[in-house]
């Protein structure tokens, strides 16, 4: 009986190795196929030049389109990377008359008003990259090195220092336990701590942690169960596990604080066993924690998060029982497949992160005493200032504009545009949480009133005629309910850690 075991297992190791080769010299006839067919296309740029992919230097590309707002957010940021001399060239690729993009002629005239000067924009009118690549999402990145080796293709923004990464040997080429060593051995030890979230599907909670500053490495596993060592058939067949992400983080540049911040931004706390399409009790929400600190933080957090709902919140605050790593394909599941299932939206991790409790109302007695009769009139009586008498209005200065009772961040700089309107205008707030919504019907009108988070301030209004490129949404807000804070002073009156979001 041993014999015929030892010549089953020879049998399935010698056909593992015949698979594995065949496996491998598929991947390279595959690489082999799609350098031929880069080498073979040529495509033409806005101006009728033509271009064509040369294998002598790593490239990145960048597909986007005119009618996508994440992509144009990231037209300015991408050319000052293409502007700058980098060990690779950068193009962005379109597709004019597919997918809705306008056709050339129109593309041409509407981009020529954008007046970015460094990018290189080509038409890809037959989608032939299309295939190449398999373009499902805008905006796409593909890394592409020497040769014409495709490493990468990644859905959605991804920023010029992630882009730069790839090519200076940092990105998904490096083996991820040596770059988390790395890092770990450049940070105080008594500043690594370790949380365990768990927050429906751990694939896209994963990557949304690790791309937050200060997050040193995130791992995919099970928490919670009833036994050791479970299997991803156990935890979907109700073992009681709980899909957890290990997040270890420096806390001298992220708080546990801020993490769960984060962290509620992408669940439904109040849900049970679901999150997004996902339905099973391994899809619980959890705080797990391994200390009696974490676990008053945690407390205090749902404290927090509990006055935004009616219905109670159902996030498990536990002690760590148990963790164990899921299988190797669950782990940075989204690097390896960037077109792969995701139930959160990760651009929220780039957005700005802001305490309410740093920003306090005074009373109405301070507002009167530091307020002027106009500054009070507008934020306590929601009155509104004339048109086109505010000094911002006009204002285009590099900056940050907070709240004029409290000081809590408001708006960017970046986010201003000229409306015609009369009042300083932008198309967003620096962060989704600092501005609160409220029906308007006076004068016989049905608009949207905003008034600012912590200070209950009224700003103004927000309407849906804003530019199509950035949302379409246009914040008409009183000058007289904000402070202007200009970037060089930033620093100095501790909104140094928002510069990134101005510039």
């Amino acid at each position: 009986m041993k014999k015929v075991v030892l010549a089953l297992i020879l049998m399935f190791i010698v056909g593992i190795f015949i698979f594995a080769k065949m496996l491998n010299s598929n991947l390279k006839k595959e690489t082999e196929n799609e350098k031929n067919l880069l080498e073979s296309i040529t495509l033409i740029d806005m101006n009728g030049n033509d271009y064509t992919f040369s294998s002598d230097k790593n490239i990145y590309i960048k597909f986007w389109a005119s009618w996508c707002p994440t992509c144009l957010a990231g037209l300015e940021e991408l050319d000052r990377l293409a502007g700058e001399t980098n060990n690779f060239e950068v193009v962005t690729v379109v597709f004019p008359g597919i997918n809705g993009e306008k056709n050339p002629a129109k593309f041409k005239e509407w981009y020529d008003t954008l007046g970015y000067k460094n990018i290189k924009v080509l038409y890809d009118t037959d989608g032939k990259l299309l295939q190449i690549f398999k373009i499902r999402a805008l905006p796409t990145s593909a890394i592409v090195y020497k040769d014409l080796k495709i490493n990468n293709v990644i859905v959605g923004h991804i920023s010029n220092g992630q882009i730069k990464d790839y090519y200076e040997g940092k990105g998904d080429n490096i083996v991820m336990e040596d770059k988390t060593k790395n890092m770990i051995n450049n940070v105080n030890k008594e500043n690594i701590k370790d949380i365990y979230l768990a927050g429906g599907c751990f694939w896209g909670v994963e990557e949304y942690f690790a791309r937050i500053d200060g997050v040193i490495d995130t791992v995919s596993g099970y928490s919670n169960g009833s036994f050791d060592n479970p299997s991803y058939e156990n935890v979907c067949n109700n073992s009681g596990h709980a899909e957890t992400v290990h997040i270890t983080y420096d806390s001298s540049k992220v708080s546990l604080e801020t993490l769960l911040k984060y962290y509620f931004r992408i669940i439904d706390p109040t849900s049970v066993n679901k999150q997004g399409n996902d339905r099973g009790v391994q899809y619980r929400t959890g705080i797990y924690y391994q200390n009696d600190e974490d676990k008053q933080i945690a407390l205090n957090a749902i404290k927090e998060e509990q006055k935004k709902y009616s219905k109670p919140i159902v996030v498990e605050v536990e002690p760590l029982k148990r963790f164990d790593n899921a299988e190797e394909y669950h782990q940075d599941y989204l690097k390896k497949n960037p077109n792969g299932y995701c139930h959160i939206n990760l651009n929220k991790a780039s957005e700005a992160i802001i305490d309410e409790k740093k920003y306090q109302k005074p009373s109405d007695e301070v507002l009167k005493e530091k307020l002027s009769t106009l500054e009070y009139q507008v934020t306590q009586e929601a009155a509104t200032e004339r048109a086109f008498t505010h000094e911002y209005y006009k204002n285009q200065e590099d900056g940050i504009y907070v709240d004029i009772t409290t000081g809590e961040p408001l708006f960017s700089s970046k986010d201003k545009y000229d409306a015609g309107c009369g009042w300083p205008s932008f198309t967003k707030p620096i962060a989704t949480e600092v501005v609160n919504y409220k029906e308007d019907n006076s004068y016989n009108m049905n608009r949207v009133e905003v008034r600012s988070r912590a200070g209950e301030a009224h700003l103004g209004h927000v309407f849906n005629d804003g530019p199509r490129d950035k949302g379409g949404l246009r914040y008409c807000i009183n000058g007289a309910s904000l402070r202007f804070i200009p970037y060089d002073k930033m620093d100095e009156e501790g909104y140094g850690y928002l510069k990134k979001y101005v510039k």
